[in-house]
């Protein structure tokens, strides 16, 4: 499968780079305009699996270029990654895919802050061409319909498989009640167009709807807003057309063996394992932002939290409230590298970094958020996180 990326030329990064700490005269660590010299042993750096293709392929190659400190990188599910940490593993910098994470499992025994940095949107994907979804079709009945296949990642280990489950209850929300205010907002107040969502999906879901006459899985009441989730997270997981994995970056392998006919992800992993993606018809995420949970919007957010983590029990991570998914790094305290773990933080969340998870279809936040007492070079970089974006986003998983 040919790989969908876009690498920014390393010269002109270089170029750019030189120029931009000459003219802004920064100092990190003692060390002027970026340069170091390499170090003794590695960078150790933990990240999520997501990242493997914008940070290990991308960005790793040109810092170690730009600063001479080379780099070894793991990929793996956030959850998993954090028990490592406190297991003994030792990293230098650790990057989760849920912000949640590091406050969770790491604060205050292994970093005293973390860094929010970037955020993604959930989509449904596929590679058989025979599983397409025009933007004109309802996903929720791809996905959901009889003996179809659907792969997400476990709940208990990786951040997108709790990520699924509340994109899946968003939208039961989205396309059933149309006396909450956020859904009203989301159509513009045209209920006509709420409609079109609504009436499929009891056409599909509700009494004597075609799954109760495919006699395949419940028969929902009408305006049922846990249907799809009920259709796949417990009727589907039963019968075993619900696959579970470990890390959201193994997804794409159920999809090409045949194991599964979609699978639920981040937007990125589509775009960079070479992946279909359920789309509009103005070519972006078919998922509205609205559910998607890649949105720092206030409206949005709010939204999110409507919904909660809760799986079934062999998938659940907890009762956490929603929220956008937001991708955090932090530099641990048992460190040997501390100079150089600093530049490696600042180059990922300042232009470079921001360049790679841009063409990676990532949504790097513009001025980051600063959770707890960070370094002081971050000081002038980065912003508190915003009042309106709730604790549940970055301090829980």
């Amino acid at each position: 499968m040919t790989e969908k990326r876009s690498i920014v030329p390393v010269v002109i990064l270089v170029i750019v780079f030189l120029i931009i700490g000459f003219a802004g005269g920064y100092i990190i660590a003692g060390t002027q305009n970026h340069q170091t010299t390499k170090s003794v042993a590695p960078l150790s750096v933990f990240a999520a699996g997501s990242l493997k293709y914008a940070l290990g392929d991308n960005f790793k190659p040109t810092f170690e270029n730009i600063t001479g400190i080379q780099v070894g990188m793991t990929f793996s599910g956030s959850v998993g990654g954090a028990r490592e940490v406190t297991a003994g593993t030792p990293y230098d910098v650790f990057i989760s895919a849920a912000a949640g994470v590091i406050p969770q499992i790491l604060m205050p025994n292994y970093t005293k802050w973390m860094v929010i940095f970037s955020s993604n949107e959930m989509a449904v994907t596929w590679t058989n061409s025979s599983y397409n979804i025009p933007s004109n079709q309802f996903w929720f009945e791809n996905i959901s319909a009889p003996h179809i296949i659907v792969a997400a990642s476990n709940a208990s280990l990786d951040p997108s498989g709790f990520q699924a489950i509340e994109m899946i209850k968003l939208a039961g929300i989205l396309y059933t009640n149309w006396s909450n205010p956020y859904v009203k907002e989301a159509f513009d107040y045209n209920f006509s167009q709420f409609m079109v969502y609504n009436k499929a999906w009891n056409q599909w879901f509700g009494p004597n709807g075609q799954l109760a006459k495919d006699n395949y899985g419940g028969n929902y009441p009408v305006n049922d807003s846990m249907a799809l989730y009920d259709q796949l997270f417990q009727y589907k997981l039963k019968v075993g057309d619900l696959k579970l994995t470990t890390v959201e970056i193994g997804l794409d392998g159920y999809l090409q063996s045949g194991a599964a006919d979609y699978a639920l992800t981040y937007k990125s992993q589509a775009i960079n394992q070479g992946l279909n993606y359920y789309k509009n018809q103005q070519g972006g995420n078919g998922l509205p932002g609205w559910i998607n949970l890649g949105s720092v919007n206030k409206s949005m957010v709010q939204f999110y939290t409507e919904v909660n983590s809760s799986g079934p029990s062999v998938d659940n991570i907890g009762n956490f409230p929603g929220g956008p998914i937001l991708y955090s790094a932090t530099i641990l305290v048992n460190t040997k590298n501390q100079a150089e773990a600093n530049q490696f933080i600042y180059y990922l969340i300042t232009s470079l970094g921001q360049s790679y998870l841009s063409s990676s279809e990532f949504d790097p936040i513009a001025t980051p958020y600063l959770y707890g007492q960070g370094p002081s070079f971050l000081s002038g970089i980065t912003i508190p996180v915003p009042s309106y974006i709730p604790t549940s986003s970055y301090e829980e998983i």
